[in-house]
């Protein structure tokens, strides 16, 4: 596996609540995914369409997330910078699916 997946000491990956947003920060539900997030132990951000205006946002900053996942085409196509933390790929859509599909893996939509 890649670099910024962490497996256990039994190979297993670790249990992550996925949070994939496509609304801009402003929107009702963006808001209630990042208090969501809030409340989630290991989470990861995955950020698609409207959803990468999120790394606008200071609230990113206060927030425990294992990783940020970001979406290559749309990044650049709104002309948004990712910052340190942030993961930007070009198969976006095939992570979300792999990670999705681990056992021990929630994914939340908004």
């Amino acid at each position: 596996m890649e670099h910024d997946r962490q497996l256990h000491s039994d190979g297993k990956e670790p249990k992550v609540d996925i949070f994939l947003l496509t609304k801009p920060p402003f929107s009702e539900r963006a808001r209630f995914c990042l208090r969501l997030i809030e409340q989630s132990e290991h989470a990861v951000l995955y950020l698609a369409g409207d959803g990468v205006y999120v790394l606008l946002e200071e609230a990113l900053e206060n927030l425990s997330l294992a990783r940020i996942v970001v979406c290559r085409e749309d990044l650049e196509a709104r002309g948004v910078q990712a910052g340190d933390k942030t993961v930007v790929l070009v198969d976006f859509y095939e992570r979300l699916v792999e990670d999705a599909m681990n056992k021990e893996s929630k994914l939340y939509a908004f």
